[in-house]
């Protein structure tokens, strides 16, 4: 498998974030760039059926906030990088969406498992488990 770009999904948890970890160092090792993705899911009705690529100037202050981090990080790589927030209403399916679209060509998605549990799964969903189960390209979990 030739990996060139990689999908690293954030939501500013610690786990999301040993995550891009992983996906630094996998394109570190396979010269391939990393996208870390965000998904703000209060989006309007509209964008459960096209999500949309929120521009740097209308993200949000907490999302400034986790970005500043995921940059604060990535620079301590050298591989190609890139920060893409996009507005929608579902992230697993957001996710799904951009990383199968033929224009981003990613080659495999770095996600990390939260680890929630039986119960709270059940009633929650699972990013994770939508991502596994609906991507078309490969996944990496880490745990």
């Amino acid at each position: 498998m030739n990996i060139k770009q990689i999908l690293a999904p954030v939501d500013g948890s610690e786990n999301s974030l040993r995550a891009l970890k992983h996906a630094l160092d996998l394109a570190k090792q396979c010269q391939a760039s990393v996208i870390a993705l965000h998904v703000i899911t209060d989006m309007s009705l509209f964008t459960a059926v096209h999500a949309i690529i929120v521009s740097e100037a209308k993200w949000p202050e907490y999302v400034k906030d986790l970005m500043k981090d995921v940059r604060k990080l990535a620079q301590k790589y050298t591989v190609p990088f890139e920060e893409v927030v996009i507005g929608g209403r579902a992230a697993g399916y957001d996710i799904v969406t951009f990383a199968n679209s033929k224009t981003t060509q990613i080659d495999v998605i770095v996600i990390a498992k939260r680890g929630l549990g039986f119960p709270k799964e059940i009633f929650l969903g699972s990013t994770t488990n939508f991502v596994l189960n609906k991507s078309a390209v490969p996944v990496l979990l880490v745990k």
